[in-house]
């Protein structure tokens, strides 16, 4: 063993013995904390509008002091928390979007253990605890060498395609040592790689020409069935790992009337890029061929498409994190991002996505986080911070 290896270890085990110390603390600080991920919470902010959560950001960065708050081009909220050497930096960053539109009742409902509500999970408490940084950095009396940028990014999710993080990545002219990107679900999150994925909807429409006398003529609903039924019968290897979701249908207005329009979502996620070039091949040849078979207008429209890509399980990062979420009492879920952290990683830096804490029913409107094993999820993260700071997430 060196003595650069052994003077790591030492700085690590340092770290960790300070996270009991960290989560009494920030018990402590609940409130200001808890208030935060209320407001930001109870604000709409579906993909592509979230002009009033990241206003709400905003004023809080000016609140906390950041440096340089900033509202970029593509929408994202970001400022600095300034370093004392100032090198390189440090990026911490949360989705401000959510999977819930501007018509779904945000109110959120605070019990004395949980919080209950539309996108609590996903992502007030994540973004909430990026706003929050400033404070609870300076009440655990923590001081960072490098700068520490903090960015909410918007259009995220669904069609959004990570804009928001990759229009910053691009733009951004500072040296990064590494990124953590934050998600309120699940507590154990442990990404370091992104999942190649191919994100699409298939519409069908009736034309007008339509020969509803014809053999098998129906409409769009059962159209759709019949489609989903082929779809479903696509043999997935099992190595690399591929997964087909279904995650939206759309189709009808009453019950008397035989619907002309119809819209399917689906995700495809799969460790081979390759398995994802044929899969969107093969849809298209489906789409295709049920068309003309049918006589009815079938499109479908690639909305995301993305490679897979990675730091090694034996990245310093990793093994740091790892170690860190062991003594914080967090047991590990290995899980594949598809989210922002395909963005960071894809822009050559590394990164891992955490989360903070046990959820219950995620992305459903009751959708409840637990508030004590918070506590060791953000204590989890500050460490984590340390450690990049500290240079013992390096190769």
């Amino acid at each position: 063993m060196t003595i650069e290896t052994q003077t790591r270890d030492i700085a690590l085990e340092t770290l960790l013995k300070d996270i009991p110390r960290q989560i009494e603390n920030l018990r402590s600080v609940r409130e200001t904390f808890l208030t935060d991920a209320v407001l930001l919470g109870e604000i709409p902010s579906p993909t592509f509008g979230e002009e009033d959560r990241i206003r709400l950001v905003m004023d809080r960065f000016r609140e906390n002091g950041l440096e340089e708050p900033t509202l970029d081009e593509f929408g994202n909220a970001s400022g600095i928390i300034p370093g004392s050497s100032s090198e390189f930096a440090i990026l911490v960053t949360a989705h401000a979007d959510s999977v819930f539109s501007a018509e779904t009742r945000h109110v959120l409902e605070v019990g004395s253990g949980h919080i209950t509500g539309p996108g609590i999970a996903d992502n007030s408490i994540g973004l909430a605890a990026v706003v929050a940084l400033p404070k609870l950095l300076e009440h655990l009396n923590i001081k960072l060498k490098e700068d520490l940028i903090l960015l909410a990014n918007v259009k995220s999710l669904g069609r959004a395609n990570l804009e928001g993080a990759r229009g910053f990545l691009d733009t951004m002219r500072r040296p990064v040592k590494a990124g953590v990107c934050v998600e309120g679900a699940s507590q154990g999150r442990l990404s370091y790689s992104g999942l190649g994925a191919l994100r699409g909807e298939i519409t069908i429409n009736i034309p007008k020409d339509y020969d509803w006398s014809g053999f098998g003529a129906a409409g769009a609903i059962s159209h759709l069935n019949r489609l989903i039924n082929q779809l479903m019968e696509i043999p997935l290897p099992k190595e690399p790992k591929s997964k087909m979701t279904f995650g939206g249908l759309t189709a009808g207005s009453s019950f008397n009337t035989s619907p002309k329009t119809g819209r399917l979502r689906f995700e495809i996620t799969s460790e081979g890029d390759d398995v994802i070039d044929d899969l969107e091949t093969r849809l298209n040849e489906i789409c295709e061929q049920f068309s003309m078979e049918t006589g009815t207008e079938v499109r479908m429209e690639t909305v995301a498409k993305r490679q897979n890509c990675g730091i090694p399980f034996t990245h310093p990062l990793v093994k740091t994190t790892r170690a860190i979420m062991h003594e914080a009492g967090i047991t590990p879920k290995v899980d594949p991002s598809t989210g922002d952290l395909n963005a960071l990683i894809r822009a050559g830096h590394p990164g891992v996505t955490l989360g903070l804490t046990t959820v219950e029913n995620l992305r459903e409107e009751n959708e409840t986080i637990q508030l004590d094993p918070l506590y060791a999820g953000l204590a989890q993260l500050i460490t984590l911070l340390q450690a990049i700071d500290g240079g013992l997430c390096e190769e």
